[in-house]
């Protein structure tokens, strides 16, 4: 797969992570959403919203999420490097301003994105989009 396919499978995942924002009738300045698989593959895919000045709020996909999904586990082969394990966490953000979309693929320190009671609020607004 080619980098414009590639290009296209993320873009892809932010008109269907539009669709669903849409659906779901938030009004947002901005959009992360965190997609993190486990050593056997689990998929884990948690969203947030932002409004500036405000705090993150969850926003994880609802109508659209098995789509989502799916995208993410061909997204996932589609950039896997030659002699590497894939990537396990994937964030996109969305930037209603200027329309911004930004995927972020890590490979190593994964648990910096990991979502607990006690980094929740902190990952959230880490992902936050800027």
């Amino acid at each position: 797969m080619n980098a414009a396919d590639k290009d296209a499978l993320v873009r892809g995942i932010g008109e269907l992570l539009l669709r669903d924002i849409a659906t779901a009738g938030h009004d947002l300045d901005g959009y992360a959403l965190i997609a993190s698989y486990d050593d056997d593959g689990t998929r884990r895919i948690s969203g947030f919203g932002y409004r500036d000045g405000e705090p993150p709020r969850a926003a994880t996909p609802q109508t659209e999420v098995d789509a989502i999904g799916a995208r993410l586990d061909e997204l996932r082969e589609a950039t896997r490097v030659d002699g590497r394990e894939p990537w396990t966490v994937c964030v996109i953000q969305l930037l209603r301003a200027g329309g911004r979309l930004h995927a972020e693929f890590v490979y190593e320190d994964a648990e910096r994105w990991a979502i607990t009671p006690e980094t929740l609020a902190e990952v959230a607004e880490r992902a936050r989009p800027a």
